[in-house]
Order: structure tokens, then C-alpha cells, then sequence
């Protein structure tokens, strides 16, 4: 067979066919290289860019104080306490106001550390701020996108909505039903004290053990159920209530949950949902168990306003009845406002109990002295009180006081900076991730002085001309801003006054009724919790009912 024929007899493909094959399988080749070489040279020059460029030429905030090496958001979910390397940095870091942190990809982290700082990112500039979208889409799925997770105009319709129901003349007249759930908690109390004595102890002593975290919640959950939503769980008389243990499955302070929280951080909600982790499957049954219920209650309180079966004045009787009569909100938001109420409402108070009975474990001194002065001003738990009974007591203000400012709640939040703005005279572009530390800005030497991590009351007690000793309002700090527990301006914790009466309800009762320790005087207790702060451990006491009250 000639060559001419153009036909190669290995497999009958000719010349021409062959030529065109080499040229195709070289051009693919030649063109695959093209691909990975330009892929390499980008990425180099990302890397460049990120590494170096951006950070050390370009960054705006390239010029601040800032800690040494990469941001890693681990570093501040897993600390424990969360808020102590903040801490730490604002004691150590020479600074104007604001720390720099570098994060990955030329993301920038600031943490603010004065009173301008402060003011400039809750009061001044506050809507220049937002919650990141990722962690608010994760809070989302247990809080609602209620009054602490709205923004912009949202935000301000539903706190215009909701202020009436929380000013100081409402607040004060929901002491009654405060300190009458305060009074049901002890009873229920004593009895599981006497159910569970405790070992190594004379049983005429009367000491019994319990887990105060566990009480602390269930009492404040009785409490906002009526005021939030006109419902009582009646958690106090029930320990296998759904409701509480709803959030107790939710909130439990793990190492895994705190896992579960920094995976939900970093990923969009449509994908961490869809990992197979178990908390994905606690989290969907215990907030749809939790929605379901707010929703019944919506659609009843509904049926009943549509009926007219109810006066204005009923409905005014709690929070969702007064939303309703405003008739701005739509069932779906109703629900997302008593998801909010129902967890921020509780688990605040519930945390802050937990830590004043800890704190009053370590000062007995102080522990006596305020039940000496509850005792003086109140015959007994059965005796009805007024605001002012509460209000007027300057140790026990001064020890919740304490309680709240070393250890709040929310010990870090984040913001994210919507549009380039200043903080602190200095310009903050878009995009940038600002860490609220409430933990640090509450202990900073700055604001409270060389004692600023030391328990002590009587920084909130003045003596007024007459030698009285008297409640102040500003811990001895220059600035409001020392302590941001419940934050300030626009964004501030629309219940905080309602927290700090429950709170001061509470402490009275308890203080008032028993004398308490730590079950083991050497245990060590570790802050922790995925969203609020409790001890792992959980808050073991061991207590004796002090007669005469």
C-alpha cells in the first residue's frame, strides 16, 4: 500500500487525521500549562497581596497599636474565660482607643478599649455597625430575628414598638410578681435540700445540695412567661418542664457546643446545617419545639383579640398583648419577639444568679452582711415589698452591681462595619470586624483602677451628707462606658432594668433564706458557654435554711 494513498494500516487512521490529533492533544497540553501557570501566578500574587501588600502599604488601619501574627477566631471563641486575651492585650498594648488584629485574606479585627472607642461604635455611629451576617443567621435559629438581631430601619421600629413596656414605671410595678416566684423558687427549694442532704454532715444541721444554675433558670423563666407573653411554664413546681430543658439542651456550656458555635460562625447556615453533627439535630427539635410553642400562644392571644373577649388592659398585661394592639407586626415577627424575650428574657438573670451565689461563696463575709441588711429591711419572704425596698439597699445593689459587671452575660460580641465610618478619630473601612468585649472593657485598669478584677461591693455605695450609706449608679468609673454588660445608645439591652430588678429580687431571697458554700471548697470552676457565660462545672452548693426568716 503507497503512502501516497494517505492511509496508515495501524488501524486504518489516516495521515491527515493523525497530524490533526497530534495538533489537538499539543494544543491541549499547551493549553492545560497556560491554565496552571496563570492559576499559580494569581495565587502567588493574592498571597503577595495578602501577606504583605494590603496589610503593610494599603490597610488603613496598618498604622495602629497591633498583636503580633494573624488573627485566628479561635483563639478568642475557645478562651477561657472568653474575653481574657482582650484583656490581656488592653493591659499590655500602648493604645489610643483601639487594638488592630490581622486577620486572613486582609480581613482587619478591632478591638475598641476607651470611653471615645465605645461611644463612637454604640451611641455615635451606632448604625454605621451590624451583627456579622453568618453569626446572626446562626442566632437566628434560636432567637428569631427578634429585637436583638434586627437592623436598620427594622431595628427601630421594633424597639420604638417595644420601649412603653419597658419603662422604670412598668418595670418597678412587676416587682410583686417577681418576688412572689422568688418566694415559690425557695419553698421548692428547701424541699430538694431536704431530699438531699448532704454527706459527712450532721443531719440537725439541715444541710442540703443543689445545682443553683439549674434553680436560676427555672425561676427567671417563670418570670418572663407572664410578663413576656401573659404564660406560666410554672418550671418551679415541674423539674422535667419542656420548656426549660428546651434551653438547657441548647445552651449547656460544652467544649462540643462551643465547637458547633465556631463552625456556625464560619460557615453559611445552608451548609452547616447540612454537616452531619448531632447539635445540628438538637438545635432544629428544641427551637421548633420552642417555636411551635409561641406560636400557640400568638394564635390564641390572637383569637382571643379578634373575639374581643379581651380588654385593652388585659392585653397591655404583658409584652406580646401591648405588640398586638399596636398592630405592626405581623404573627410571624410576634414569634420571633418571644423567642427573643423568652431566651435573652431568662438566661441573663438565670447566668447572673449563678455567679452572685459563686462570688458570695468566696466573700461569706460579704454573704452575711447582706443577709443582715435584707433581714433588716424585710421581716420575711412572705412580706410584701416595693421597688423601693429593693432599690434603697446599697450592699445588695453593690453586690449585683459586682455580680454584672465581672461577669456579664455576653462576654464577647462582634460587629461589622457597614459603610467606611471613624471610630476614635481614626477611619474604619468597610467590611471591618470590631470585637465587643465586655469581660475586658468591665475588668480594664483603665476604667475601675488596680482592684478592677477584685469583687468589690462598696465601689457602688456612697455615704450621703446625713452619713447614710446610699446607691450609686457609676461603680466609682468616670464613664458609663466602663461597664458594658448590657451596652449603651441605640443597640443597649432593651431589658436591662428588668434584669436588674429580677436580679435583685432574687439574690434578696436566696441570701435572705440560706446560708451557702461550695459543695467542694476546692473545686475549680471554668467560665464557659456558647453563647452566655455559666461554670462547666455546674454551681454546686451546699446550703442551710438560716432560721428567723
Amino acid at each position: 500500500m503507497a503512502f501516497g494513498d494517505n492511509i496508515v494500516a495501524l488501524g486504518g487512521i489516516s495521515l491527515l487525521e493523525a497530524y490533526l490529533l497530534q495538533r489537538t492533544v499539543f494544543a491541549n497540553e499547551t493549553f492545560c500549562t497556560v491554565c496552571w501557570w496563570a492559576f499559580g501566578s494569581n495565587f502567588a500574587i493574592l498571597t503577595l497581596y495578602s501577606i504583605i501588600i494590603w496589610p503593610f502599604f494599603l490597610n488603613p488601619l496598618r498604622h495602629l497599636p497591633t498583636i503580633p501574627g494573624l488573627m485566628n477566631g479561635s483563639k478568642i471563641i475557645f478562651d477561657s474565660p472568653r474575653g481574657r486575651l482582650p484583656l490581656i492585650w488592653m493591659k499590655t498594648v500602648p493604645n489610643d482607643g483601639l487594638i488592630h488584629l490581622r486577620g486572613h485574606i486582609y480581613r482587619s479585627f478591632l478591638i475598641p478599649t476607651n470611653h471615645r472607642a465605645l461611644l463612637d461604635i454604640m451611641s455615635t455611629n451606632t448604625y454605621d455597625f451590624e451583627k456579622p451576617p453568618r453569626p446572626r443567621d446562626f442566632l437566628a435559629r434560636i432567637l428569631g430575628y427578634g429585637l436583638i438581631l434586627s437592623e436598620g430601619a427594622a431595628h427601630k421600629k421594633q424597639r420604638k414598638a417595644l420601649t412603653p413596656a419597658f419603662n422604670i414605671k412598668n418595670i418597678r410595678a412587676m416587682y410583686t410578681l417577681m418576688w412572689d416566684k422568688t418566694n415559690q423558687c425557695l419553698q421548692e427549694m428547701e424541699k430538694e435540700l431536704k431530699e438531699n442532704p448532704m454527706e459527712g454532715t450532721d443531719p440537725a444541721d439541715g444541710v442540703g445540695k443543689l445545682e443553683m444554675g439549674v434553680w436560676g433558670s427555672r425561676l427567671t423563666l417563670d418570670i418572663i412567661g407572664p410578663v413576656a407573653m401573659g404564660r406560666d411554664f410554672r418550671s418551679l413546681q415541674n423539674s422535667e418542664n419542656k420548656v426549660a430543658e428546651s434551653f438547657l439542651r441548647i445552651l449547656e456550656p460544652t467544649r462540643e457546643k462551643m465547637a458547633f458555635l465556631a463552625m456556625n460562625f464560619v460557615l453559611p447556615q445552608w451548609l452547616a446545617q447540612r454537616v452531619p453533627w448531632r447539635l445540628n439535630k438538637v438545635v432544629a427539635d428544641e427551637t421548633g419545639f420552642l417555636r411551635d410553642l409561641c406560636n400557640d400562644i400568638v394564635r390564641e392571644k390572637r383569637e382571643c383579640l379578634e373575639s374581643s373577649k379581651a380588654s385593652a388592659q388585659d392585653l397591655e398585661a404583658d409584652i406580646l398583648g401591648t405588640m398586638m394592639l399596636g398592630g405592626d407586626f405581623s404573627d410571624t415577627e410576634l414569634v420571633d419577639q418571644m423567642l427573643t424575650f423568652l431566651a435573652a428574657g431568662h438566661e441573663t438573670t438565670a447566668s447572673a444568679l449563678t455567679w452572685a451565689c459563686y462570688l458570695l461563696t468566696l466573700y461569706p463575709d460579704v454573704q452575711q452582711r447582706l443577709r443582715d441588711e435584707i433581714r433588716q429591711k424585710i421581716p420575711s419572704a412572705e412580706t410584701e415589698i416595693t421597688y423601693a425596698d429593693l432599690e434603697s439597699l446599697p450592699l445588695l445593689n453593690g453586690v449585683c452591681q459586682e455580680v454584672l459587671r465581672l461577669y456579664p452575660t455576653v462576654p464577647a460580641t462582634v460587629r461589622e462595619s457597614i459603610r467606611d465610618t471613624t471610630v476614635a478619630g481614626k477611619r474604619v473601612p468597610k467590611g471591618t470586624t470590631l470585637i465587643l468585649c465586655p469581660y475586658a472593657i468591665n475588668r480594664a485598669p483603665i476604667f475601675w483602677g488596680d482592684n478592677a478584677e477584685e469583687f468589690v461591693p462598696e465601689r457602688w455605695i456612697d455615704t450621703d451628707k446625713n452619713g447614710n450609706l446610699v446607691p450609686n449608679n457609676n461603680g466609682g468609673a468616670s464613664t458609663n462606658f466602663a461597664q458594658i454588660t448590657f451596652l449603651h445608645g441605640p443597640r443597649a439591652c432593651i431589658g436591662k432594668d428588668f434584669a436588674r430588678a429580677e436580679l435583685r429580687c432574687a439574690v434578696a431571697g436566696v441570701v435572705g433564706r440560706f446560708a451557702f458554700e461550695m459543695q467542694d471548697p476546692n473545686q475549680e470552676i471554668h467560665i464557659a458557654g456558647a453563647v452566655t457565660t455559666k461554670p462547666v462545672e455546674g454551681m454546686n452548693l451546699a446550703m442551710r435554711r438560716v432560721e428567723g426568716w
